[in-house]
C-alpha cells in the first residue's frame, strides 16, 4: 500500500532548477574560484599597476626636467645679473661718483704764474668752513712789494659771504703794498653775491683770464 506522502517527495526532487539560479551559481564560481579567470583579473591589475608606475616614472622624469629647467633658468638669471652688475661697474660706480663730488667740493687753491701776474684759482666750496683752507694761499700771493694778483673764481663751486670777506682781505693787502688785483668770474650766482656785498665796482670782475691780462 502506497503511503500518501511518498509521491509528493519524489515530485519535489524532480523540480527543475530555475535558469537564473544557474547563472548566479556560475558567476559565483567565477568570482570565488576559477583560477584562470582570477589570474586574468590579477594580470589586468598588474598591467594597470605597470601603466600607473610608468606614468609615475614619467612624472618623475618630467619633474627632473622641470627642475633642470629651473636650475638652468636660475643660472642664466645669475649670469644676467652678474652681467648687469659688471655693466653697472663699467658705467660708473655710485661710490666713485660720490668720491668725485666730494673732491669737487673740497676747497683748495691752485697758484700759477702767467706773465707778470700770480693767478690764484679758488676751487670747491668757499664758505665759512672752506675759508681756512684757501686763505693762506691767497695771503701768500698778496705778500711782498707791489703784488700783481689775479683771483680766478671760475673753478669755484660755491661762494657765500665768507668768500666776500676773503676777497676784501686780499684786495686790502694788495692796495696797502702798492700792487694791483684783478678778478675773473663768469658765474651769475657769484656775481649776484658780489653785487650784494657791493664789490662789483671795487673789483670789476671780467669773464676770462685774457681780459684780466689785457687790463695792465
Amino acid at each position: 500500500m502506497t503511503q500518501p506522502g511518498a509521491p509528493r517527495r519524489a515530485a519535489a526532487r524532480r523540480t527543475p532548477v530555475p535558469p537564473d539560479r544557474g547563472a548566479r551559481s556560475a558567476a559565483q564560481g567565477s568570482a570565488d574560484g576559477d583560477p584562470a579567470a582570477q589570474g586574468s583579473a590579477e594580470g589586468d591589475l598588474a598591467a594597470q599597476g605597470s601603466a600607473g608606475g610608468g606614468s609615475a616614472a614619467q612624472g618623475l622624469a618630467d619633474g627632473d626636467l622641470a627642475a633642470q629647467g629651473s636650475a638652468d633658468h636660475l643660472a642664466a638669471q645669475g649670469s644676467a645679473d652678474g652681467g648687469l652688475a659688471a655693466q653697472g661697474l663699467a658705467d660708473g660706480d655710485p661710490a666713485g661718483w660720490d668720491g668725485a663730488a666730494a673732491d669737487a667740493a673740497a676747497p683748495r687753491v691752485h697758484t700759477r704764474r702767467v706773465g707778470a701776474y700770480t693767478v690764484v684759482e679758488l676751487h670747491g666750496e668757499i664758505d665759512i668752513a672752506g675759508v681756512g683752507s684757501v686763505g693762506p694761499g691767497l695771503d701768500a700771493a698778496t705778500a711782498g712789494d707791489e703784488p700783481a694778483v689775479i683771483v680766478d673764481l671760475r673753478p669755484t663751486a660755491f661762494f657765500d659771504c665768507s668768500g666776500l670777506g676773503l676777497l676784501c682781505r686780499a684786495h686790502r693787502r694788495v692796495m696797502e703794498r702798492g700792487g694791483r688785483m684783478r678778478l675773473v668770474c663768469d658765474n651769475a650766482l657769484i656775481l649776484r653775491t658780489l653785487r650784494a656785498g657791493r664789490l662789483l665796482d671795487v673789483l670789476r670782475p671780467v669773464a676770462t683770464l685774457d681780459e684780466a691780462l689785457r687790463e695792465e
